[in-house]
């Protein structure tokens, strides 16, 4: 099937939190959205089928887990990473969040250290902080325009006896690395040298661009298998993240098991009856889609770099090697983090996500997602052109 990623899709009034809630998410709702990570693409049509007929039966009960759940689970990772992996490593989550905070609760206790590496995810820091768990943050390197690690500080942090837990986001958001075998290697020794366990974000992974390959760190080495919860999700790659069902790699069975028990004490495993339909449709039927949506993606990219390039040069790309969101270096601007937040969202009228939710480090910096037909990209680039030129 043939998709067009250049259709403008009408959201509003849908209960979309990217455009219905944008004014109390961002602070203006007349700013065209484009912070939150979901794209304005359709699912694609075995997605759509797939939820539409279990929408068709009248009765909306309670689902299970069922093993064509496993079964795509083990097909795509096969497919996207060459990892033949076992059934009974699965376990199902309503999603990767649930599992960061899980993760924290078991393994973890009051005023221990969870590694992340800011700028990240921002939920990464709710987990942490919602649970009184301290933040190490092994802040990243940011230098020439890119991005890399700091294994000194990482390896300084993961031997502190307190330090419990590590997450770690590949590929990276918001900064759009895909980590090398040899960084992934260090990251693994670290972690299990010190006894900190691994949990891998690779939700993203499916988005990776040209030159670049994802490898999931647990199957580098055994070990680091056994030490490391791998999460993965169709939400990203598909577009459907609003159906809440992602899935757990986890060779360790004693790590999966305190877990799932855990999940199950916070009664919070009970998925959506239209997540498996959904999950199961995605990773086997929609292979297509993806390889369309990737270089569609990668043209977005270009483009945005282009016009920055070309007539907004204080504002520099930082080049991605994977996902739909940009990170934007903006320090030549000027302006304070409320400054450039200012300046986005209610000058230009276009609803990025402030740098600083991210770390520190990213206050003269914004997260623009370009997961949208490309007239939304140009028209987000005319509106801050517009008041570029006023600063």
């Amino acid at each position: 099937m043939t998709y067009n990623f250049d259709e403008v899709i009408e959201r509003r009034n849908t209960q979309s939190s990217k455009w219905d809630n944008v004014g109390v998410r961002v602070g203006n709702a007349q700013a065209l959205p484009m912070w939150v990570a979901d794209t304005d693409f359709p699912c694609p049509k075995p997605v759509v089928d797939a939820v539409t007929a279990r929408a068709m039966h009248p009765v909306y009960g309670y689902s299970f887990i069922v093993p064509e759940f496993y079964d795509a689970t083990i097909r795509w990772m096969k497919k996207q990473n060459n990892w033949d992996v076992k059934k009974e490593w699965i376990t199902f989550a309503t999603g990767v969040v649930p599992v960061m905070n899980t993760m924290i609760q078991e393994y973890t206790e009051e005023g221990d250290e969870v590694i992340v590496q800011q700028p990240v995810y921002h939920p990464f820091g709710f987990a942490i902080r919602d649970n009184n768990r301290v933040l190490s943050n092994n802040e990243l390197i940011y230098k020439d325009g890119h991005y890399e690690m700091d294994f000194e500080d990482l390896e300084r942090r993961a031997r502190s006896p307190r330090a419990k837990l590590m997450i770690l986001c590949n590929p990276h958001n918001p900064v759009g690395r895909v980590w090398t075998d040899e960084e992934l290697r260090r990251v693994g020794a670290i972690c299990r040298d010190n006894g900190v366990i691994l949990v891998s974000d690779e939700i993203h992974s499916d988005l990776i661009f040209s030159g670049n390959r994802h490898i999931p760190i647990a199957t580098l080495e055994e070990s680091f298998g056994e030490n490391t919860v791998t999460c993965i999700a169709p939400s990203k790659t598909f577009n459907c993240a609003g159906l809440r069902g992602s899935g757990l790699i986890i060779p360790n069975q004693e790590i999966k098991k305190r877990l799932e028990s855990r999940f199950q004490r916070n009664r919070s495993i009970q998925q959506s009856i239209f997540a498996l339909p959904a999950y199961v449709a995605a990773y086997t039927e929609c292979d297509d889609y993806l390889e369309q949506l990737l270089p569609y993606l990668e043209e977005n990219v270009a483009f945005v770099d282009a016009f920055l390039r070309d007539h907004m040069p204080k504002i520099r790309l930082v080049k991605p090697e994977a996902t739909y969101l940009l990170w934007l270096d903006c320090r030549e601007l000027g302006l304070t983090p409320d400054g450039v937040a200012d300046f986005f969202i209610n000058r230009c009228l276009v609803a990025v996500s402030r740098g600083d939710g991210f770390g520190p480090a990213g206050g003269q910096f914004v997260r623009l997602n370009i997961g949208c037909p490309r007239s939304t990209v140009k028209q987000a680039l005319e509106q801050i052109y517009a008041n570029y030129q006023k600063l």
